[in-house]
């Protein structure tokens, strides 16, 4: 479920207010000239004025400070569709005013708010629902107007589009999943447009005066997490939309229909107030298995369900820290191919690993695999232990294609750690010096020749101080300095963190 933090004061200090679905009106907040945002799950626009009109600032999974947005624009400047990062302008002591916040990552065709469909066989059509969306975001662009002419299609991010100099122009704009910003300059500069899915027939639509897209770039939702693992508790309801009956769960249930008087019979909606929690179609922990993060489902579809029945609850006690999984094609971890993770993976074939397992190793965390790529198909919770067959997880075939891990919310630290790991040799080889924070200098004596950037991105100079050429790296692995853009003759000298502010990736 998308839930946003926000504290009206500067430092994640004042009052705190939770979020979790879309705010029409927020006018009547109060709030400093600065307020920190605390985006817990989901990418969400936060709109100038009410019913999402007005001025954007995105915000994706992450911590942020942010001065009013709105005054770097003056009082009647307009940017369009415009975004704005959250650190430019400074508002001096004039309170931060919010006109409404939507949340747009999982938005389908027909969205009110959204903009208009373009033909109908180009129509972004509507997933199967999901406790939350994880496809991968595409875009197409067209030469012409209404999704006509030459079509080109992304789906990551690009920094530079641009052919011998030449700009990529784009008439009209389909969003298929996903929220891009748009930016009218390579490398991400300048302020982007913000497109939400749906058809954007033409310029106007998407508020842009020239047709020139050099860079582009989709937020993401990250891991599934837990803010409260030691205070768990499940309020249920009777009916869908918190109505009827209540009653408070804070242990494993072993069958729903046999708790109890005021029990309710059936399970319509749940709140999960605190804990990470697996919910089973049939009693005795059977069936089709949800993941149930904290947060509201005012129905069985909003859990995932293939159906509405709920019958048994089981609480996950594992330390969610540090997590660590093997697969391996062979049953009982025999010889055969397997792979080692440590961070979420989108589709095992990236790893060089096809879509059969037949047993796995977590040797720390919590994990959910997944039956088909990017995070789809059946779900299966796995705790720290071993499990020898697909049986042990509860999956009736081995098909397993990809996995993430279930990541624990800390104070004024969410999973979204910016972290950069630089090695002595190529490869990642020899020694290993890990940093989180900006550094003038490296330490004396170490020259990196390969590095992975673990989260967010990196600027690395070749001069101390933050002098000299620039690097920019982004989320990946550099096994080599010419990987990493740099000649055989560079030495990195100094690295600075690209701040976690919503409109650079």
């Amino acid at each position: 479920p998308p839930q946003i933090i926000l504290y009206s004061g500067a430092g994640f200090a004042g009052h705190k207010r939770e979020i979790w679905d879309d705010i029409p009106d927020a006018t009547s907040w109060e709030l400093s000239h600065t307020i920190s945002i605390r985006v817990i799950r989901g990418g969400w626009v936060m709109y100038e004025k009410p019913r999402f009109r007005g001025r954007k600032c995105v915000l994706a999974e992450g911590d942020v400070e942010i001065d009013n947005p709105w005054t770097a624009y003056g009082d009647s400047g307009d940017s369009g569709d415009r975004g704005d990062s959250g650190d430019r302008g400074h508002s001096g002591h004039r309170p931060f005013r919010i006109g409404s916040f939507k949340r747009v990552v999982r938005v389908s065709a027909g969205t009110p708010g959204a903009p208009s469909p373009l033909r109908a066989e180009e129509r972004p059509r509507t997933p199967p629902l999901s406790p939350q969306d994880f496809r991968t975001p595409r875009i197409s662009l067209f030469a012409q107007e209404n999704g006509e002419g030459a079509r080109l299609r992304f789906s990551g991010s690009a920094e530079d589009t641009r052919e011998r100099g030449q700009a990529l122009a784009a008439a009209s704009i389909i969003v298929h999943s996903g929220l891009w910003l748009l930016y009218s300059k390579p490398f991400f500069d300048d302020d982007p447009y913000v497109l939400e899915p749906g058809g954007y027939p033409n310029l106007k639509a998407w508020g842009a005066k020239e047709p020139s897209v050099c860079s582009m770039h989709p937020i993401r939702l990250g891991c599934p997490v837990v803010e409260r693992p030691g205070e768990p508790q499940v309020l249920i309801y009777e009916a869908a939309a918190f109505q009827g009956r209540s009653f408070t769960i804070s242990r494993d249930i072993y069958d729903l229909r046999c708790l109890p008087e005021p029990a309710p019979p059936t399970v319509g909606s749940l709140r999960v107030l605190g804990g990470c929690w697996v919910g089973y179609e049939k009693e005795g922990f059977r069936g089709h298995q949800y993941l149930l993060e904290e947060g509201e489902y005012q129905d069985w579809r909003q859990w995932g369900g293939y159906g509405p029945e709920l019958l048994s609850l089981r609480l996950i006690r594992t330390d969610f820290s540090d997590p660590a999984l093997v697969l391996f094609e062979a049953m009982d971890f025999e010889e055969g191919a397997s792979v080692e993770l440590s961070e979420a993976l989108p589709d095992t074939a990236l790893a060089g690993y096809g879509s059969t397992t037949q047993s796995i190793h977590v040797l720390s965390g919590v994990w959910v695999a997944y039956e088909g790529p990017n995070y789809s198909g059946e779900q299966y919770v796995l705790e720290k232990g071993v499990y020898r067959s697909c049986e042990d997880w509860g999956a009736s075939d081995c098909r397993i294609a990809s996995a993430q891990p279930i990541l624990q919310v800390r104070e004024r630290n969410l999973h979204f750690v910016s972290k950069v790991l630089l090695f002595s040799e190529p490869d990642f080889l020899g020694d290993q010096v890990a940093f989180e924070e900006d550094q003038e200098a490296l330490p004396e004596g170490f020259t990196p020749r390969s590095c992975r950037v673990r989260g967010g991105s990196w600027i690395l100079f070749d001069g101390q101080d933050f002098t000299g050429e620039q690097h920019v790296l982004s989320e990946g692995e550099y096994p080599t300095l010419s990987a990493m853009g740099c000649l055989c003759s560079t030495a990195i000298c100094s690295l600075r963190r690209v701040p976690l502010v919503s409109s650079f990736p």
